[in-house]
């Protein structure tokens, strides 16, 4: 799924397409349900952008999965379980409950709380702090939840105390890539929609 963003954003309402790019990419290295869950982030990423509401853009990527997977199968009884509750917390052990045995690094039980986390989230750092303390894979699934938030969101909820300690410096291991700047980053992916379907 960490893989899976750009695929998402360089599509922009265009969900089936997302999916598609992002299983071009997972197939490389996943099989199965890896690779439904790669497919699940992006479409849901691109469908955050133009969904009525958090649950719509699920229920809208699960529609690019295999219908007859076990991912798909986990990912409608999440949706439903959220929908029952009450709150975020009654939501998480709702998903914890029935899917523990999937724990870490696990994308079933960690796909139920991304749709818990957007389900109650107020803004996208309120989000991203609800994501990691669902607990699990925290630093992969957070920033897929901060993916799926900041563009449902949008601009303008994001707090500044998120981005100022980053001075505008992001560090990678990534052999061969030199981007230092978070904000030329941002515009390199800004500018994706425009290479991969012709919009700006």
């Amino acid at each position: 799924m960490i893989r899976a963003d750009a695929y998402g954003y360089a599509c922009p309402g265009r969900p089936g397409l997302a999916a598609e790019l992002s299983w071009r990419d997972a197939s490389l290295t996943h099989r199965g349900n890896g690779i439904y869950g790669a497919m699940f982030a992006a479409a849901a990423i691109s469908a955050a952008f133009t969904a009525g509401g958090p649950m719509e853009i699920f229920t809208t990527a699960l529609r690019y999965v295999p219908q007859r997977s076990r991912f798909f199968a986990v990912v409608s009884d999440s949706l439903e379980l959220v929908a029952g509750a009450r709150d975020w917390v009654e939501g998480y052990r709702a998903i914890h409950g029935r899917y523990a045995e999937y724990g870490h690094c696990r994308v079933f039980q960690e796909s139920g709380t991304l749709i818990n986390t957007l389900r109650f989230a107020t803004d996208v750092g309120d989000g991203i702090c609800k994501q990691v303390s669902q607990g699990n894979d925290t630093d992969s699934y957070g920033a897929t939840a901060g993916a799926i938030l900041g563009v449902y969101f949008g601009p303008g909820h994001l707090e500044e105390r998120w981005i100022t300690p980053f001075r505008d410096v992001r560090h990678t291991r990534l052999a061969g890539f030199h981007e230092l700047s978070l904000a030329r980053t941002a515009d390199r992916v800004a500018a994706l929609p425009a290479r991969v379907l012709g919009q700006s």
